[in-house]
């Protein structure tokens, strides 16, 4: 250790100075106690030994002093005295000192307490390098919480960019959505594109969960479900070779086929084919909330069959609902993440809700309608982040 002697008589101080150096420790004397201060400041010291009663600076003193600075490590003092032992002792430790001994000193137990110092020194060194091991990697942690935070918001960036773009795809179907992310990396998305001049895919589909792997499976689904070769969406015709839409329930059997074992993921999915013309509509439920049809003259009603969610149960047999449309008839295809959406009280917002919310603004644009979905379903959150992705997805024959 590196040891600062403090003051002591002519005959003790050398004394001191030989044998902690024969034991193995750097020495440095001090005269007095503003020596010793002087000396303390300037350089790092494990171990002061101060006599008592110091010119300048006594000893009590000088150990309050050292107690009251901010030095980069811990000082172990020890105090030195020829009075009363018993007084010296509360005297000097309230004062700060870590020991005490008494004089004439007893060299044996000095070293006996010196080495005491010595392990607490010890223990502090190793302290400090556990701090600053926990500081570095305290640090590492932050910077690698932050890249992961910008690596989740570019993901979720790259989810809102799938999302459609366009919504007057044809003079015969008005079309909007509503997108509401949670703090969590989500797996919602909905999409719908004219495959032909007259019909019109859609479909709305929620994974299992939240975080990185849920994103990516629906990411996958979008490529997937793009009206290529290759795709459930279409199959080839036997007599051309061209390629034709697939029914909906085909299509949710297929992708319920490719996504057992997906990592125990699963989804819920409504997807569905509106011919303009016709007005006619199918679509495929599979664990999704009902949608809410929404009839020009009538009362909203939930409607479809509800279905298994895809990736569950191998060979599940998947069902179709049809519906008539007229002119001024709506669909409106939501996620499980709006009817479950609880207020500060923990009750969940409820189908109920929204059908009574979508009968109360029926006579607004379909603009109008999602914009009052977000401002019912933020005043029922209140000032809390969404648990869980909200999406909406709806449509309008004309």
């Amino acid at each position: 250790m590196n040891v600062l002697i403090v003051g002591g008589s002519t005959a003790v101080q050398p004394l001191l100075l030989a044998k902690l150096r024969s034991w193995g420790h750097t020495v440095t004397t001090a005269s007095d106690g503003l020596d010793g201060w002087d000396q303390v400041r300037k350089v790092t010291y494990d171990l002061v030994i101060a006599d008592w009663d110091l010119p300048q600076i006594a000893g009590p003193d000088l150990c309050r002093m050292i107690r009251g600075h901010s030095f980069a490590q811990y000082v172990y003092v020890i105090l030195c005295a020829g009075r009363d032992q018993r007084l010296d002792l509360i005297t000097g430790m309230e004062a700060g000192a870590d020991d005490f001994i008494s004089e004439p000193v007893d060299f044996p137990e000095l070293r006996v307490r010196v080495v005491a110092a010595q392990r607490v020194m010890q223990l502090q060194s190793e302290l400090a390098a556990q701090r600053q091991s926990l500081r570095r990697l305290n640090h590492e942690l932050t910077e690698a919480h932050t890249k992961m935070e910008r690596d989740l918001e570019a993901a979720a960036a790259t989810q809102l960019r799938l999302l459609p773009t366009i919504y007057d795809l044809h003079p015969r179907v008005r079309l909007d959505w509503l997108f509401i992310p949670s703090r969590f990396l989500a797996g919602d998305l909905l999409n719908y594109y004219m495959a032909d001049e007259r019909h019109l895919v859609f479909y709305q589909l929620d994974v299992s969960g939240h975080g990185i792997a849920a994103a990516l499976l629906s990411v996958t689904l979008s490529r997937i479900l793009a009206p290529l070769e290759g795709s459930p969406s279409v199959r080839v015709s036997p007599i051309d070779r061209r390629l034709e839409l697939a029914p909906p329930a085909e299509v949710v059997a297929e992708l319920n086929t490719r996504f057992q074992g997906e990592d125990d993921l699963y989804f819920t999915i409504v997807y569905g084919i509106l011919d303009v013309f016709a007005r006619e509509l199918r679509f495929c439920q599979a664990g999704h909330p009902g949608p809410v049809l929404m009839r020009r003259h009538a009362a909203p009603v939930v409607v479809g069959d509800g279905g298994f969610p895809v990736g569950m149960i191998p060979g599940m047999r998947y069902d179709e609902t049809i519906l008539q449309l007229e002119v001024g008839d709506r669909l409106i295809v939501h996620s499980n993440g709006l009817s479950e959406c609880e207020n500060a009280v923990s009750i969940r917002y409820e189908q109920q809700r929204l059908t009574e919310m979508l009968d109360q603004n029926r006579d607004g644009s379909l603009e109008a309608l999602m914009n009052g979905v977000r401002e019912a379903l933020g005043t029922w959150r209140g000032q809390a982040e969404f648990a869980d992705d909200v999406s909406v997805l709806a449509l309008e024959c004309v």
